[in-house]
């Protein structure tokens, strides 16, 4: 598999990863993020997507660094988000 083919399965994982979290109505967080490639990671049998998945845990350790370094400002601290229902209509706040 090509590098830049390999970056965009990468980004599809995160994807993934991020559309269970909300799908589990958690708190999105690096860390849970982190937390849910790995287990993606444990699941995996294919070799490519092994590969692309420990990429993408490589990125967004990376990411986490990089955002917790002396450097960086407040908006690249980082943000939670937290889904839920809210009001009488039950819609979804993000």
């Amino acid at each position: 598999m090509k590098n830049s083919d390999e970056e965009k399965l990468c980004d599809i994982l995160i994807g993934e990863a991020v559309v269970t979290l909300l799908r589990e109505k958690g708190r999105i967080s690096q860390r849970a993020l982190l937390t849910k490639l790995r287990l993606m990671l444990n699941a995996e049998h294919d070799e490519v997507r092994m590969r692309a998945t420990k990429l993408a845990i490589r990125d967004v350790e990376a990411e986490m660094v990089r955002r917790d370094s002396p450097g960086a400002g407040e908006r690249e601290k980082g943000v939670i988000i937290t889904t839920g229902k809210f009001g009488n209509d039950g819609s979804t706040r993000h």
